[in-house]
């Protein structure tokens, strides 16, 4: 009885003995590290530099809001005059903003910002409070990171679809 045990036991101790990784283990593959990538530290970072758009945005200094974007469709005194009619026709202000992610990539970056705004709905022309997430993008120029462009991502309002009636 104990001799048959034993042959038992020794059984599953050969048939488990591969399973268990004492075996021969294979090499694992060879990955490549990604390149690196030998950029400077460019001031103000990304993040830094929505913060302080969005100030110059929240106390209506479009002056300095300039300083932080790129804008090659628009000189200086172009871009202060459409800010101030775009923002003022919308009733715009805001009013906080939350900084929720930075992803920098080679020469460009993303910065994502909770935004506490009131505004005029373009839907029933009342004022609103609105919580939505915007998206900015950056690149660099002249060794500087700019804001390229912006976009709602999340809360948003959707303007009411016009509809013509052809007679």
């Amino acid at each position: 009885m104990i001799n048959s045990f034993v042959k038992l036991t020794l059984l599953i101790i050969l048939i488990l003995l591969p399973v268990t990784g004492c075996g021969k283990k294979s090499e694992p593959e060879y990955i490549p590290e990604a390149p690196k990538v030998n950029r400077k530290s460019i001031k103000p970072t990304p993040t830094e530099v929505v913060k302080n758009y969005l100030n110059a945005i929240k106390s209506k200094n479009y002056s300095k809001a300039y300083k932080y974007v790129s804008a090659p469709y628009t000189d200086k005194a172009g871009y202060i005059n459409q800010m101030k009619i775009t923002l003022a026709e919308n009733d715009f202000s805001l009013i906080s903003y939350r900084m929720l992610a930075t992803q920098i990539y080679d020469r460009t970056s993303t910065v994502v910002v909770e935004l506490n705004t009131k505004l005029k709905s373009p839907n029933s022309g009342s004022l609103v409070n609105l919580t939505q997430k915007s998206q900015y993008s950056l690149g660099i120029f002249e060794k500087k990171w700019l804001i390229t462009s912006d976009n709602c991502i999340e809360g948003c309002i959707e303007r009411e679809p016009v509809i013509e009636v052809v007679e």
